[in-house]
């Protein structure tokens, strides 16, 4: 009896990590580039022991149109990697890109955007002086006709275990950076890519989540109940 309700805390708990990932998933809808987490599940590892597990869909979210030269978006497999002010790589498919002052490529946050030679750096007069940026489907960076560099598309051998840092970035942890042959994405200039969250498919699993949470208070209560009745019948 008292294993079960062991048992049934347990899983109040898990319900209520749970929770908080879906309210996460939600309050994220218009982030860009966001990867929705999945709610953890309990599985079983190579040892045969019961693990939580949480991991996250890569699942392609809607490119939509900026017509800004600088944002950028992904079809198909990879991340943008960016290498952020502590000099660590970084993966993220948000590609709401700027120009920093010192001329480099960088994200919202100022962590400059890699290209195949290192972060992309361009005149920080560009802009000013009324010339193209353009970018192909490929990553090819062309001021007018000449060329910069080509922005770093990479993938790892386990996607969906990639853990959030903030916002849309993903940290590597211990996972190697492999860069993508240019037939295994395209780059879309003038686009962003949306979250992969749905709100409809969140709130129902906050629905059936709250349901669940209840039902499991409810079978603490009864075998409290019965534990104490037990108890009171011991004393006669």
């Amino acid at each position: 009896m008292i294993k079960g309700i062991y048992t049934a805390a347990r899983s109040l708990d898990q319900r209520i990590k749970n929770l908080d990932v879906i309210a996460n998933n939600l309050a994220n809808l218009n982030t860009t580039g966001y990867k929705r987490e999945i709610p953890f599940t309990e599985v079983i590892n190579s040892v045969g022991d019961s693990v939580i597990k949480k991991v996250t869909s890569q699942q392609q979210g809607e490119l939509i149109q900026t017509s800004n030269p600088l944002d950028l978006g992904i079809s198909g497999q990879g991340f943008f990697a960016v290498r952020s002010q502590d000099g660590t790589m970084e993966l993220t498919r948000n590609g709401r890109f700027k120009i920093s002052e010192d001329g480099y490529l960088t994200d919202n946050d100022g962590a400059r955007v890699l290209g195949k030679n290192g972060p992309i750096s361009l005149e920080d007069t560009i802009l000013d002086s009324g010339e193209v940026i353009k970018i192909s489907k490929e990553g090819e960076v062309k001021i007018n006709d000449k060329i910069i560099d080509s922005i770093l598309v990479v993938n790892v051998p386990q996607p969906n275990e990639l853990q959030h840092l903030g916002n849309s970035n993903f940290g590597l942890d211990g996972q190697e950076a492999i860069p993508l042959n240019e037939n295994e994405y395209s780059v879309s200039q003038g686009y962003v890519e949306q979250a992969n969250t749905n709100a409809i498919d969140e709130m129902e699993a906050m629905i059936q989540l709250n349901r669940e949470y209840e039902s499991a208070q409810k079978v603490i209560a009864a075998l409290d109940n019965s534990l104490s009745q037990a108890n009171d019948i011991g004393k006669v």
